[in-house]
């Protein structure tokens, strides 16, 4: 059996930025994050406004953001 090759974050958030772990930066080939969300409640229009390092910014149509999400990403192969 192989070693899973990605990593992956999930929770919920209210706030329209969402951090990723430091260590991320040095293990994950950021070009190859992807992101989940599902909206809780009222249609917020949710979307990713922007990825920028490693923060994930959100932007709805107005009201607050209130969400689940699921980041992943591809570990880099630091062996080649």
């Amino acid at each position: 059996m192989t070693e899973p090759n990605f990593e992956f974050l999930h929770g919920r958030t209210t706030k329209n930025m969402i951090e990723l772990p430091k260590s991320w930066e040095e293990d994950i080939d950021m070009s190859t994050v992807t992101i989940h969300l599902t909206q809780v409640g009222s249609n917020q229009d949710l979307r990713v406004k922007r990825h920028q390092g490693n923060e994930i910014h959100l932007s709805t149509n107005g009201l607050p953001v209130d969400c689940y999400y699921m980041i992943v990403g591809e570990l880099l192969d630091k062996d080649a």
